[in-house]
């Protein structure tokens, strides 16, 4: 009996000194910690920039409007397209045609056709532009478009007079006054008149434009 109440005793000191320990411990290392950061209790000055001085006079008046002139610049440099930009835009046109084609979609083929058209005269490939608007012309009357019936009559007729072929485009642009009468598009009749004008005066000055086909795949690897 007497053996257990002096393990009792033991174990009770140990406990309450580990105790005191613990409360000693702590304030001592929150003071430590304190005094480690004490600038957390001190008030930072902030430094201010000074204050600018009230502008005497205003440079600029705001009362009158001041226009700026700006000189124009002639731009003298010409850059031309490269031959790869015209057969990256052929290929695209003629992809986005096989489609409309291929759905019958009337009106989107005849934007396609016209896209080409424009891209072959800006190349003088007057052959293939002829070519396109016969296939205009061809899906014009299927149709019954008579303003692409007639456009594509005169842009052949024009095409023709730029390669000198003028009596056929004499002839594509009175069968276009011809057909446009009979339609009563007066207004189309009286521009074409004036088209046959200009090929009229081509004819007599013999004016006729370089012509430039269209390049096999050999002659692109080469």
């Amino acid at each position: 009996m007497a053996c257990v109440l002096n393990v009792y005793l033991c174990y009770r000191d140990r406990i309450v000194f580990k105790k005191t320990r613990v409360f000693i411990l702590a304030p001592l290392c929150l003071l430590f910690a304190l005094s480690a950061n004490a600038q957390w209790w001190k008030k930072k000055a902030v430094e201010r920039l000074p204050l600018l001085h009230d502008a005497k006079s205003l440079s600029f008046n705001f009362s009158k409007t001041q226009r700026l002139v700006v000189a124009p610049v002639a731009y003298t440099a010409k850059f031309e397209t490269s031959q790869f930009c015209y057969d990256v835009v052929e290929a695209a046109i003629m992809k986005s045609l096989y489609h409309t084609m291929r759905f019958h979609m009337y009106i989107e083929s005849i934007d396609n056709f016209n896209s080409l058209i424009a891209l072959y005269l800006a190349q003088q490939r007057y052959s293939e532009a002829k070519w396109y608007f016969l296939q205009i012309n061809y899906l014009a009357r299927q149709k019954g478009d008579d303003a692409n019936i007639i456009a594509s009559l005169v842009g052949v007729g024009m095409v023709k007079s730029e390669i000198g072929e003028f009596a056929q485009a004499k002839d594509d642009l009175i069968a276009a006054v011809d057909f446009a009468a009979s339609k009563g598009r007066l207004s189309d009749v009286a521009e074409i008149k004036k088209k046959l004008t200009i090929v009229e005066h081509k004819k007599s000055l013999n004016i006729k434009s370089d012509v430039r086909y269209a390049e096999l795949p050999e002659d692109k690897k080469n």
